[in-house]
Parts: structure tokens; sequence; C-alpha cells
């Protein structure tokens, strides 16, 4: 995982990044310009072209209406129609020949390339007429009580254009039809005496837009009232949909007042722009670009940067191991110039290490003999005193006792030069300074020692328990106060864990900060502070190592020291 995340952060790497986002943005950003250039030019002819389409589709229907209205007109001034419609009964070879005038005068007024309708005419007089050899399916009473007759009635003039899902003849029962339909009336009295129905199923109207429609494209023709009456997607007849209510197409609207009907092309721009544009193909063909440019730029970098990648894994080999091994001097200027730098701050680095180590060494030396000349004399008066005082007594065990306390606690600190003792050996010297000041101040303060097996032998510095022992004989128990210290040692893995605990008067921050600071008493054995030893534990073991003071009001103090076990000098 290292090694890739290594890859990753390379040069080589991010200088190919940087080209593969250059190409990608300058190849999007040309594409993206080209496709909406081009999309403009495509919109802008295509939507020109469409509309010359539907000019022609308007052209043809109104050409359509004006044949439908000759038809119309030819039956209304036909008096083969007129006299039929108008006389009640007729003799049976009269009723012949007038059909026979209707059917001349209807073929001679429809013109030849209309072919797809049907004429009828239902008379006031309860007579009916078709052109066509079927039948009609309802009564002429029904017929003119229909909703396509009423509608026609309210327009004194004119053609009225109507949608219904059934005609009235046996060839367009069921079948959606759009019938033309005007009522024929006296000229004098303006009194109907008929009315014509012209029929049209609804699937032949394709014959005026199916050059217009495709697979992205759809036609719709609606009434005054928004219902689809024509289209190219039969579900939707006869019902009343709003074609403008849709995203990403082009609308194409003409209005046809001969019909009172609104036609409406709707070009989905999104296939039709699909269509134009191969997005995957152009893809491919970025890709292929991309890929050639970024091998040229891989190898050419590659190439330059060879020399420095080996610099760098040496340089990087050489932080594992020791900081002593020179790089050779090869590859271009510029690495050549870094190797012979590094190799000089190796050489640098060396020197620096070992002063440093020189410095160390010495600063703990000097160290240890600070501590030794650090103990109190009037500690030391005071304590001869007190001995004087018990032989002048006449206690004799007890000032022996003491005097052998105090040479071993002299010898200690003052004879010995080694910076680190066993735990055995600092328990002994904490022995030795709590007889002397049991002796002096008497026995209110009992001090327990606690140290687990295979402890004794663990190397501590010395000195680092004495000045938590004196801190607690003076300042947690004022006051001739009884109490007890207990000192805790034991092996937690591999590390040391001391405590030492009483259960005095405790301390507040305040006072806490002057103990790390190391105010105390002028008559102590020393004046080493609390902060003295962590700064020194933590310039022998590390910043991660050092004391805690937990402490709190009339409850005690627990101070915890943690260092690594170490049993060797």
């Amino acid at each position: 995982m290292r090694k890739l995340e290594k890859h990753a952060n390379s040069m080589t790497v991010r200088i190919l990044l940087a080209v593969v986002a250059g190409i990608l943005l300058a190849v999007g950003a040309v594409s993206g310009i080209v496709i909406n250039r081009s999309t403009d030019i495509f919109l802008d002819t295509y939507g020109k072209s469409q509309e010359n389409v539907f000019l022609q589709i308007e052209e043809e229907l109104n050409n359509y209406h004006e044949n439908l209205s000759k038809i119309i007109d030819a039956v209304d001034s036909s008096w083969a129609f007129r006299l039929y419609f108008t006389d009640q009964v007729l003799h049976s070879k009269m009723e012949f020949q007038r059909a026979y005038e209707m059917d001349k005068d209807l073929d001679t007024a429809i013109p030849t390339n209309i072919s797809d309708i049907s004429v009828m005419l239902i008379g006031m007089n309860g007579k009916s007429y078709l052109n066509r050899e079927e039948t009609i399916i309802l009564s002429p009473e029904e017929i003119l009580k229909s909703d396509v007759t009423e509608k026609a009635m309210e327009k004194k003039e004119g053609i009225t254009y109507q949608y219904a899902e059934t005609g009235f003849t046996s060839t367009t029962r069921n079948a959606p039809v759009i019938m033309a339909t005007k009522v024929l009336r006296y000229r004098e009295s303006q009194k109907p005496y008929a009315v014509v129905y012209i029929t049209m199923k609804e699937s032949a109207m394709s014959k005026f837009y199916e050059y217009f429609i495709s697979e992205y494209s759809q036609f719709y023709m609606t009434d005054e009232c928004g219902k689809i009456v024509s289209t190219d997607q039969k579900e939707n007849l006869g019902e009343s949909k709003d074609v403008m209510n849709s995203q990403d197409v082009t609308v194409l609207k003409k209005y046809l007042p001969y019909y009172n009907y609104t036609i409406c092309g709707i070009i989905d721009s999104r296939k039709a722009l699909g269509r134009l544009y191969d997005v995957p193909q152009l893809w491919v063909f970025c890709g292929l670009i991309a890929g050639g440019v970024i091998l040229i730029t891989f190898f050419s970098i590659r190439q330059t940067t060879k020399s420095l990648s080996a610099l760098v894994q040496k340089m990087g080999n050489a932080r594992n191991e020791k900081y002593d091994e020179h790089i050779e001097v090869t590859g271009s200027y510029e690495v050549q110039e870094l190797t012979r730098t590094y190799n000089s701050m190796l050489d640098d680095l060396n020197r620096y290490i070992d002063e440093l180590m020189n410095i160390q060494k010495e600063k703990r030396k000097a160290e240890i003999s600070a501590l030794q000349m650090q103990i109190n004399p009037h500690y030391v008066y005071n304590t001869l005193a007190s001995i004087k005082w018990m032989i002048y007594e006449g206690e004799v065990d007890k000032s022996t006792r003491a005097i052998d306390a105090f040479i071993s606690l002299l010898r200690s600190t003052i004879g010995n030069m080694d910076e680190y003792i066993s735990v055995e050996s600092e328990i002994e010297n904490l022995k030795n300074y709590v007889l002397i000041n049991n002796n002096r101040y008497g026995d209110k303060i009992q001090v327990e020692y606690f140290v687990n097996f295979g402890c004794e032998e663990v190397l501590i510095p010395k000195m680092i328990l004495q000045p938590f022992v004196e801190n607690a004989f003076f300042h947690a128990f004022p006051y001739e106060r009884k109490g007890r210290i207990t000192i805790l040692v034991r092996l937690l893995e591999e590390k040391l864990q001391i405590h030492i605990v009483d259960d005095g008067v405790g301390m507040n921050q305040k006072r806490l900060l002057e103990l790390s600071q190391g105010n105390t008493k002028s008559e102590h054995f020393t004046g080493i502070g609390v902060n003295n030893v962590d700064d020194r534990l933590k310039l022998i073991y590390g910043a991660s190592y050092g004391i805690d003071i937990q402490s709190q009001e009339n409850r005690g103090t627990t101070i915890t020291i943690e260092i690594p076990a170490k049993r060797e000098k």
C-alpha cells in the first residue's frame, strides 16, 4: 500500500495527470464548442426546413378544404339534390332518375385525387343519400339529433370540421373519423332542408403529414378545445393533451382558420442530435488521441527523470539505514548538483549528530553532578544536630541507625557517579531518607513499599523518587497531621510503572504549579523540583514519557512515573 502511494505521488505521475487533465479539458472544450455551434446550425436549418414542411402541410390542407367546399357547393347548387330533399314522395321511376342525376352531379364535383371520402346527406324530409355502396347504420332522425348535427346547425355559414370516435356508415363503424358538415338552406328563407356529412377516416389524414413524422418527431392536430383529432400517436386520439409540456423538444405550430384546428409538430432535439453525433465513437477517437499523447509524454518524462528517480530511491533507502553512505554522482547537471548537495548534507548531519550526542552525554553528567551538589547544607546541619541530641539523650541504638542511614544516603548521592541505579537501590535510599526524617520529626508519617517481583533489578535514573517523597513529607501533612505514603512499583508489559500515593491534604492547581517549579523549603534534602524530574525523564526516554500528577484537596495526591523497563547499564 505504501509503495502504491509513493508511485501515485511521484513527479512522473503528477506530470502525466496534468497532461491528461489538459488533454481532456481541451478535447471537452473543443467538442463542446463544436457540438454547440453545430447544434445551433442544425436546429436553425432543421427548424427552417420543418417550417417549410408545415407551410406545405397547411397549403395541402387548405387545398383539401377548398375541394370539400366545391363538393358541398356543387351539391347545394344541384337541382337534383334540392328537389330530392324537398319533395316528400316520388314515383319509383322518378326516384331512380333523381338518384342517377345526383350521382352524376356528385361525381362531376368530386376531384379525381380525392377518393377516400364518403358524402352523405340527410334531409329534413327524412330522406338520406350516400354516394358509396354501403349502408347507413343510424336512422335519419338519430343522425339529425346527434351532437355532430347540432354543432353544424349552430354555424350558419361555412363548413364545420368535427372529430367523432365512430362514423354513421358501415365502413366507418367504430373507427375514428373527421367529418366536414354543412347545413344546406333555402336562399330565400334560410330554412335548412338537408345536412351534408363528408366523412374521412382519421387514419387517412396521415397522408398530409406522413413525410413529416419520424422516430424523433411527432404530429398532432387539435381542435379549439385542445382535443387531439389526428396524430401519428394513435393512443392519444380524442384526448386533451398539452403537447407543449415537454422538455428538450422543438415545437412547430400552425393555426388553420378554415378548420378551426391547430397543427403541431414536435421534434425531440436530443434524439435528433443523437443521430447527428455518434458520441461513443467521438469518445473513442478522443481516447485514442489522448492515449497516444500520454504514451509519448510518459516515455519522454521517464527518460528525463530516470536518473532523478534513482537518486530518490537511494535517498529513501538511506533513511531506513544509516546516513553515512554517499551516492554516486551521475545523471544530468541538475541531478548531479542535487547528489553533491545531498552528500555534503550527509557529512554535515553526521558531524552534527556526533556533536549533539557528546553534548547530551556531557549534559547528563553535569546534571548528575549538579544533583549531587544540591544537597542542602541546612539539612545536613539539622540532621547532625538531631543525631547529637539523640546521643545526648542516651538513645544510642536510634542514633546509630540514624548515622548509618545518613552515611548510606550521602554515599549513594555524592559518592556514586552512575547515572542509573536499580529500583532496589533507589528504594533503599528512600528508606534511609525516611528513617532520618522520622528520627527528626517523629513517626507521624508511615511509608510503605510494594515492589513486584522482577522489578528489583530494573534500572532507573538516580534520585527520581526522592523529590516526590520529600514533597509529600513537608506539604501533604501539615500541622502534625498523621498520614501514609505508599510506593508501588510494577511492570506493565515492557514498561516500569511507579506510583507514589499519599492520603494528605492534596493541592489545588496553584499549589501544583508551585510544586512543578521547585518552590520547596530551604531545609529540605535537595532543591530538585518536579519539573526537573519530568524534563530529565523526557530528555532520557523521549517526549512520550514523564510524570503524571493527580490531586484533589483533602483527598491526597497520586504521582505516576512511567519509563521503559531496562536491566542493563
